[in-house]
């Protein structure tokens, strides 16, 4: 079977630069315009089932990749971004003003930094990886719909991607592009990331 992994478009929360985990955004005309393109490099590909964030900016990048096809989304909530508690819906500014040091802690070792109330790495990936199981045990070709905190996750639950990958340069998902994985008895291979 093979995963088709693509990042929902720019969001509101993506422009005002926040830490918005689960906060639902939606997507901004950009991000529209990058879920179309997302569309365009999946037009030839051939897949039956559709996962997706239920957070409106992944919807809405799915429904997005799914016009024009007799596939129906699927509202996943374990592919939900981190939920990052405190810090929700706050400006990276206001964070480094706050809690100095943090914002730099979170985006430089992600996996390992629980945010103030918020959900540690281990119980995301806990459910993300429920989610890919899920997926995994169906075993049918399916476009995964997501934020790069849960994407990134299915890579390293799949064996694709360690933790200190995680948040590092050429490990981010672009938004625009889909990432390729392919499943079988064999084992798990990365065909393609950010095309």
């Amino acid at each position: 079977m093979y995963m088709y992994l693509v990042r929902h478009g720019q969001s509101v929360g993506n422009v005002r630069r926040t830490f918005h985990g689960q906060t639902d955004y939606p997507l901004t005309e950009e991000g529209r315009r990058q879920a179309r393109q997302a569309a365009e490099k999946l037009r030839e590909i051939p897949f039956t089932r559709c996962c997706a964030s239920d957070l409106r900016r992944a919807w809405d990048t799915a429904l997005a990749c799914l016009e024009g096809r007799s596939v129906l989304p699927e509202r996943c909530p374990d592919l939900r971004e981190h939920f990052v508690g405190d810090l929700e819906d706050t400006s990276w500014e206001e964070v480094e003003a706050r809690r100095p040091g943090l914002k730099r802690a979170y985006i430089e070792d992600w996996f390992h930094v629980t945010p103030p109330g918020g959900e540690s790495p281990e119980e995301m990936a806990a459910r993300v990886g429920r989610c890919v199981d899920g997926i995994v045990a169906r075993g049918e070709d399916t476009l995964v719909a997501a934020h790069n905190g849960s994407l990134s996750l299915v890579l390293i639950h799949l064996g694709l991607a360690g933790p200190e990958d995680v948040m590092k340069p050429g490990h981010y998902f672009e938004q625009g592009c889909y990432t390729a994985v392919e499943v079988t008895a064999a084992g798990t291979r990365l065909l393609a990331f950010n095309r």
